[in-house]
């Protein structure tokens, strides 16, 4: 996957309109966030918070196709400049957040918190 993550000008991801869908954050969302390009996203919850928050993307509700479209044409007549900066705060976004050495490091200040 990393060398169509590399040549795609923005990266999807949809989910299901479900309550259980809206507490999750799929792992894809990370892996995009990590390759700093811009997310155009339907789905709804935690992930679109993500999306929303880091500044890498445009979320709109889940299976909405129409905002879904217009979604895809707003970031299609943004320039190129203004999707860089996009993925560039997706990238910092996960480096503060999703990073691994940083989360095993939290994971471990927990664990020594709770003994």
């Amino acid at each position: 996957m990393p060398y169509y993550f590399a040549v795609a000008d923005s990266l999807l991801v949809t989910l299901k309109q479900d309550p259980i869908f809206a507490l999750t954050i799929p792992s894809k969302i990370q892996s995009y966030l990590a390759c700093g390009k811009p997310i155009v996203a339907a789905i709804d919850g935690e992930a679109a918070r993500v999306i929303q928050e880091s500044g890498a993307g445009i979320a709109v509700a889940a299976e909405n196709a129409e905002e879904l479209a217009d979604a895809v044409l707003r970031l299609y007549k943004m320039s190129t400049k203004e999707r860089e900066e996009m993925g560039s705060r997706g990238r910092k976004y996960f480096e503060k957040n999703f990073e691994s050495t940083k989360l095993v490091s939290e994971l471990e200040n927990w664990l020594l918190e709770l003994s």
